[in-house]
């Protein structure tokens, strides 16, 4: 387990670190849930980053990262569905990969589990899932009409 280094009274916290410095260069929320979701061990369901360890320490850096991926979660479902289409909208386009391939692996699978904050409640998962599956379903519709119309 890795140990802080010792801080002086001018540096910041770990979870103002993480904001500065990552989060806030990821534009929409569902992109902050996706990627806040890749830090969580499969193994042991702790959230890891390599660098806040080493400035604040193990514990920190967990805590830091699992109340960002809360608070990002409950803002994203705190948005109207149409907020929610039009942030995975713009998620989309930023990946580098086909929307629509991405969509529909996204429905097959239902991968959108698998970003869910440790310790959300199940109503929270109900909701989340709900909307995912009606907005993919739109973005799908929308895109799958955007492909048509650059076959033609």
């Amino acid at each position: 387990m890795r140990t802080a280094r010792p801080k002086s009274l001018l540096e910041r916290s770990a979870d103002t670190d993480l904001w500065r410095h990552t989060l806030s260069q990821i534009p929409v929320l569902v992109g902050r849930i996706v990627y806040l979701s890749t830090l969580r061990s499969p193994i042991t369901g702790r959230y890891e980053h390599h660098g806040l360890a080493l400035v604040y320490g193990d514990g920190d850096a967990d805590k830091a990262i699992r109340v960002s991926h809360r608070r990002a979660f409950q803002e994203w479902l705190a948005l109207g569905l149409q907020e929610k289409v039009e942030d995975l909208d713009i998620y989309l386009r930023t990946t580098g990969e086909d929307p629509l391939k991405v969509l529909r692996h996204w429905s097959r699978a239902e991968t959108w589990s698998g970003l869910l904050p440790t310790g959300s409640l199940s109503a929270e998962k109900s909701l989340f899932a709900s909307d995912m599956r009606g907005a993919t379903k739109i973005l799908r519709q929308r895109f799958g009409v955007a492909a048509q119309g650059h076959s033609a």
